[in-house]
């Protein structure tokens, strides 16, 4: 499984979308984590950041606690290891931790063990959460010379 292939941008950020950017576990809304990078440079850049901790390459809780809690991930429904697909019917947001808490388990196991209780907004469903995919083609196109071929990926993606 170590040298599987990527799931592609484009099939992620559809799932992302389906999704509304909410971890299908918890009903937390996800944060898309390549934004936090540019969020830092952009706070940094104005004076007033010099000890921010938005964004760490490997979402360490230090250097990234919001990526470490709620970065948007794509989490497997049947795993991987149990046969599932990188299809669409089988991929699901998540946010890091519960894509964490569930690992390979399937999802009669995962429902029988998760006792964390999914949040309800008391005003329903955010309905115009994009994850601040918004805020990172805002700052990519302030900062054109900092985009990375990945990040460039994730624009034509998301475009």
């Amino acid at each position: 499984m170590a040298n599987r292939p990527p799931i592609p941008k484009p099939l992620q950020i559809a799932v992302f979308r389906r999704d509304g950017w909410l971890c299908c576990w918890c009903k937390r809304p996800v944060v898309f984590a390549p934004v936090m990078k540019f969020l830092e440079r952009e706070i940094r850049a104005s004076g007033n950041g010099d000890e921010v901790a938005y964004y760490h390459a490997h979402w360490t809780r230090a250097g990234a606690p919001l990526l470490d809690e709620l970065g948007a991930v794509i989490d497997h429904v049947e795993a991987l290891r149990g046969g599932g697909a990188d299809d669409i019917d089988n991929l699901a947001t998540a946010c890091n931790k519960c894509n964490g808490r569930k690992s390979a388990a399937t999802l009669d196991s995962w429902s029988e063990r998760h006792v964390e209780k999914p949040v309800k907004g008391k005003y329903g469903e955010p309905q115009r959460w994009d994850g601040l995919t918004s805020l990172f083609v805002m700052l990519t196109q302030r900062h054109p010379s900092a985009v990375t071929a990945g990040e460039r990926g994730w624009l034509k993606a998301l475009a």
